[in-house]
């Protein structure tokens, strides 16, 4: 991608298709970190920048220092199974006496340039937005790995959706989750999903 693409801020309008991992309880920087550090070294993010002008240049340098109840918003690049590289924002999201959240969100205008884009943003109309998820689902996979999470959601505009403690399965056959082991036995569902790296189930 390049600079002037980037930086263009009608490449970032629109909602956003996102990946909204949950850390509980809320308030240990390593853990994001930790996740932040995978993220970096992953072959599927590039940055990790503090502006859309640092593209390509210094990269935030890490740890970050995390405040209570606060909101660190980054930049990258998203390489897709398919080829396409979209731009995205990281966003470390800290909730005083609930989660800590890390999401990575393409913006809704990158996939109209990239694709033939349809809305609703649907897998039905637009079956490319398989590959998205695709990738999602190994960025997720690359960060529990280093650093396990409580809960993983993906879909447009689906942070904030819900958490690991009122998550109910009604909600599983409605949006994307990966499920850690501990969240499957106390749903009971360890029977179901499609099985990923580390006891992880991907349910869809």
């Amino acid at each position: 991608m390049k600079y002037n693409e980037f930086i263009n801020l009608d490449n970032w309008i629109g909602g956003f298709y996102e990946l909204s991992i949950e850390f509980h309880p809320v308030g240990d920087d390593k853990r994001l970190n930790d996740a932040l550090k995978s993220l970096e070294k992953s072959n599927v993010i590039n940055g990790i920048w503090k502006e859309q002008e640092d593209y390509q240049k210094k990269r935030v340098s890490l740890p970050i220092e995390i405040e209570e109840d606060s909101v660190n918003q980054y930049y990258g690049t998203l390489l897709i199974s398919d080829g396409n590289t979209l731009p995205c924002v990281i966003t470390i999201i800290r909730v005083d006496v609930e989660s800590d959240w890390l999401d990575v969100s393409i913006p809704q205008a990158a996939f109209e340039k990239a694709y033939p884009y349809k809305y609703p943003l649907t897998e039905n109309l637009n079956p490319w937005l398989n590959e998205v998820a695709e990738t999602f689902i190994k960025l997720a996979e690359i960060i529990y790995e280093q650093s396990p999470f409580d809960l993983a959601m993906i879909g447009e505009e689906i942070s904030g959706y819900t958490n690991q403690e009122d998550i109910t399965l009604e909600q599983l056959k409605k949006s994307t989750f990966i499920i850690p082991i501990v969240l499957q036995k106390r749903l009971e569902t360890q029977e179901q999903g499609e099985a990923l790296s580390n006891e992880l189930k991907l349910f869809r």
